[in-house]
């Protein structure tokens, strides 16, 4: 019987958010920007729901099927991700990367990844009368 060798974190380095380091020599401050733009769609209720979270899909695993009912975006801080919706592969994404999904458009999310959880944190801002998202048992199409 053989094993597998044992796999070290330095070999999904380009998995991983990078979250130190970046502080120049001589300075005590460094923001690393990883989403600035002009987004269209935020709610506009004079308030707002708010929620963030953070997520893990293990290796290989899935969401179930959804929809977001507001803005929702999202920071890759480990490992891949898709978005699966009824057109195909709409979204991917890697650590290090921000991405939004489409509002009242069902999909699951899906880590790609045969070895590495995806993780990642949410932000969703929904008009006060609605859930942040709704869920489907089944593939709704």
């Amino acid at each position: 019987m053989t094993t597998s060798p044992a796999i070290k974190v330095s070999d999904y380095k380009d998995l991983k958010l990078q979250l130190d380091g970046f502080v120049p020599p001589g300075q005590g401050f460094h923001r690393n920007l990883l989403l600035e733009t002009l987004y269209a769609s935020l709610p506009r209720d004079s308030q707002v729901k708010v929620q963030i979270y953070n997520a893990e899909i293990v290796a290989g695993g899935f969401t179930n099927w959804h929809c977001h009912n507001g803005a929702a975006f999202f920071v890759a801080l480990q490992g891949q991700f898709e978005a699966h919706f009824q057109e195909g592969v709409l979204v991917k994404a890697k650590a290090g990367e921000c991405y939004s999904e489409p509002i009242a458009k069902f999909h699951r999310g899906h880590n790609p990844h045969p070895e590495l959880s995806y993780l990642c944190v949410g932000l969703c801002f929904t008009s006060p009368d609605r859930e942040h998202v709704t869920n489907s048992i089944e593939r709704p199409w």
